[in-house]
């Protein structure tokens, strides 16, 4: 009798042993996600005005060799300056999340 309950509860044993490695490994991978969606801040040049979709408005930000859409709206902070000191190859800082070359605004400076 010992040794079917060892036969059958060993495996087992092992197998819930095996799940609570990959539930302690799961967390991680949405901690590295998170991460990546943490604010960041980019220096550089405007590069283009582009047309206002509703109310969000967006321009190009050239930063070195890459360029970058910024969205930005009535939520987005102002902290030097203001909409109108946007003008091509402005000098402007950003605040924001990165989402592949897209970055969505929540901190300007022009």
């Amino acid at each position: 009798m010992k040794r079917l309950f060892v036969t059958l509860a060993l495996p087992a044993a092992l197998a819930l042993g095996t799940l609570g490695v990959g539930v302690v490994g799961g967390p991680a991978g949405a901690a590295q996600a998170h991460a990546a969606m943490k604010a960041h801040t980019w220096h550089g040049k405007v590069g283009k005005l582009n047309e206002t979709m509703g109310t969000t408005e967006s321009f190009n930000l050239v930063d070195g060799a890459k360029t970058y859409v910024v969205h930005y709206d009535t939520m987005t902070h102002w902290v030097m300056g203001s909409k109108k000191n946007l003008k091509v190859g402005a000098l402007v800082s950003v605040t924001g999340t990165l989402t592949r070359s897209t970055i969505a605004a929540t901190k300007l400076s022009a």
